[in-house]
């Protein structure tokens, strides 16, 4: 039988907390949904679950998942800190739907440019003009002779 640990949820922005018990073969993305759909409080300091985008979730200083892929690793796999006296800390943080959450289509265009912004060049860079000189007259500060 896999291993059952406590995760004590910790929301940010809240005074709320949660405790549920969970396999370590259970994904980040099988946490995060029954996060949303069954430990979810409601606080007037959070968003309502139905306006939460995505969660990132974080323990021992650690974010356990992320996107795509990340997510379906099991929490053994994200190598959770799991805690020996008692339930895992793992704070929860949500990410608000987007107002605008239909996003353009790139099209080829806009797409070349915006990909050849970041290609090095092979043409050398303008040269600066050089700094001013910072001395403590320029700043007006006084010589308190020492």
């Amino acid at each position: 039988m896999p291993e059952e640990i406590q995760l004590k949820l910790v929301f940010a922005n809240d005074h709320n907390s949660a405790n549920f018990p969970v396999t370590l073969n259970t994904s980040v993305k099988e946490v995060k949904r029954l996060i949303l759909q069954k430990h979810w409080p409601a606080s007037p300091n959070l968003m309502p679950a139905a306006e939460v985008d995505r969660i990132r979730l974080f323990a021992a200083g650690k974010e356990l998942g992320g996107k795509g892929n990340d997510d379906m690793k099991t929490l053994k796999e994200a190598n959770i800190l799991v805690s020996r006296n008692g339930p895992t800390p793992v704070h929860v943080m949500a990410v608000q739907k987007d107002a605008n959450s239909e996003k353009p289509e790139p099209n080829t265009e806009n797409a070349a440019k915006s990909s050849s912004v970041f290609a090095p060049s092979s043409e050398p860079r303008a040269a600066r003009p050089p700094l001013p000189s910072v001395t403590p007259q320029v700043l007006g500060w006084r010589d308190l002779g020492g």
